[in-house]
């Protein structure tokens, strides 16, 4: 009963790369933020709960803290390796607070659509997950009708 659920249902891969173009982890569709920081509560494709219950995006915030944490890594790296032995700490103060202040921002559509595909394979691999209607009304869910 659940492999006949889960039939039509994508794969891991497809449901993380669609998330990371901030598209619908079941069906693909598009139009999921009504603005930049506001996601949907269900996609207006095929009606799955993105919004959760409060709280419910803790690992989107933490997605958005590792991507800003290696970007700032990568640039440290790639600054030391540039500049050494003379080490400009002030120019590069400036730029770590730049991308610490700018990557947060522009990924965090990204990290809430990367995390809703996560959330999203999680939770459909649950022995309660039989159907798209059943998902949407277990606790797991959102648990909201």
């Amino acid at each position: 009963m659940i492999k006949a659920a889960l039939r039509d249902e994508p794969g891991v891969v497809t449901a993380l790369v669609r998330g990371a173009t901030k598209r619908c982890p079941r069906c693909g569709s598009g139009a999921l933020f009504k603005g930049w920081f506001t996601i949907r509560d269900r996609c207006p494709g095929c009606g799955l709960r993105l919004e959760r219950e409060e709280g419910g995006f803790l690992g989107a915030m933490v997605l958005s803290y590792l991507v800003t944490e290696g970007i700032l890594l990568a640039l440290l790296i790639a600054w030391l390796i540039v500049d050494l032995p003379d080490l400009y700490v002030g120019a590069l103060t400036v730029a770590s607070i730049a991308v610490a202040g700018m990557i947060p921002v522009l990924f965090w559509p990204f990290s809430k659509t990367i995390w809703a595909s996560v959330d999203y394979f999680v939770y459909r691999t649950s022995p309660d997950y039989t159907s798209r209607e059943a998902a949407d009304h277990a606790s797991g869910n959102g648990g909201r009708p």
